[in-house]
């Protein structure tokens, strides 16, 4: 047999050198004894020699840090439906494609290839890059592995292609909406609430001069509530004053349904006969802006109005830190994203240099 690993002849006989620290440590002059205890020592100081150890004590797979994923951080992130079912795809096809593969060999290379193989666009690139990143670092977290390999990729370049809502599209499309609709669309640009929350909001949120309302996106996570006062001849008193109307109904925005349904037979998400879903608002927005004929390839949708609402405060001379507020955005820089794409405000100032001439 030739040589193990890690022993070298010296003048006085064989020295051993660890093959992590690089210590070498004198074994003596017996040959057979120092061979034998140098395989010994790889098999315990280098485990991916240890053939047997593969076997019996197999290492932690890309599987096992899915299944500490979904188990223990997924309940945590409160996803909307939609966004759970996205990234239940993901984790699927994640572990069709790499599932098996032992995580303290998953290297940044194999990172990049299966987000690379297993997507066609920016977009599908930049979410399953994230959801790596996401799995890989429960893995750095129960202490598998010590650095996470993905946050070493590339990031997508990608950038969302809906068209933005300028205000001259807004009053063309409003122009088109039913009553319920032009309340819709009015809330959400004086508050820049989501779509979930313009439908949600309730009369019984009203009172106190003030409408209060916890953003269904950050109940579960930042925790965020939101006074927002109501000016007694401001315009979001006057749309308070157009929601009540003679439709009875417990929800500040709300219609009467085309065709009434018995309540064992309405969707399950609705909760009163006047109540509008979300779906639905997206709906009668789109075909709003259809009967305006606002064409392209990707046409604003409901959702740009927080978008548009954001730039006309800042134009009105709110900072992008006041706006943020109201956004209830985590960050500044998502702020910034959807300020980006409308005309960025003048600046009024005054210069102080005297020439003296």
């Amino acid at each position: 047999m030739g040589w193990p690993a890690n022993v070298y002849a010296c003048k006085n006989g064989f020295r051993y050198r660890h093959p992590i620290t690089k210590k070498q440590t004198w074994m003596g002059l017996d040959k057979e004894r120092v061979f034998e205890a140098a395989r010994k020592l790889n098999v315990m100081l280098i485990p991916s020699n240890d053939l047997v150890a593969r076997v019996v004590e197999p290492t932690e797979t890309i599987d096992d840090a899915i299944k500490v994923f979904r188990e223990e951080d997924i309940p945590g992130r409160d996803w909307a439906h939609k966004t759970a079912n996205l990234y239940e795809n993901i984790l699927n096809r994640m572990s069709a494609a790499i599932g098996k593969r032992e995580i303290a060999s998953f290297a940044v290379r194999d990172c990049a290839t299966f987000v690379k193989d297993v997507t066609e666009s920016p977009r599908a690139r930049q979410q399953f890059r994230l959801a790596l990143q996401w799995v890989i670092a429960c893995a750095v977290e129960e202490g598998w592995i010590d650095a996470n390999p993905a946050l070493q990729t590339r990031k997508a370049n990608y950038k969302r292609a809906r068209e933005r809502l300028p205000r001259v599209t807004y009053d063309a499309i409003y122009e088109n909406s039913a009553p319920w609709l032009q309340n819709a669309m009015d809330l959400s640009l004086l508050t820049l609430l989501r779509r979930e929350d313009v439908v949600s909001l309730r009369f019984s949120d009203l009172h106190d001069n003030a409408l209060w309302v916890i953003p269904g996106k950050t109940e579960g996570s930042t925790g965020t509530r939101l006074k927002i006062e109501i000016e007694p001849d401001g315009d979001l008193a006057k749309l308070m004053t157009r929601c009540r109307d003679s439709i009875v109904s417990p929800y500040l925005i709300h219609r009467l349904q085309d065709r009434a349904q018995s309540s064992d037979k309405r969707a399950k998400a609705r909760a009163h006969h006047t109540q509008v879903l979300p779906e639905q608002l997206s709906r009668a927005f789109a075909d709003a802006r259809d009967a305006a004929g606002i064409e392209g390839d990707n046409p604003p949708s409901f959702h740009e109005i927080r978008s548009l609402g954001g730039a006309l405060l800042r134009a009105a001379g709110w900072t992008v830190a006041q706006v943020q507020a109201l956004m209830t955005h985590t960050s500044e820089s998502m702020t910034e994203h959807y300020l980006d794409g409308h005309d960025v405000p003048w600046t009024a100032v005054k210069t102080g240099i005297v020439l003296g001439r």
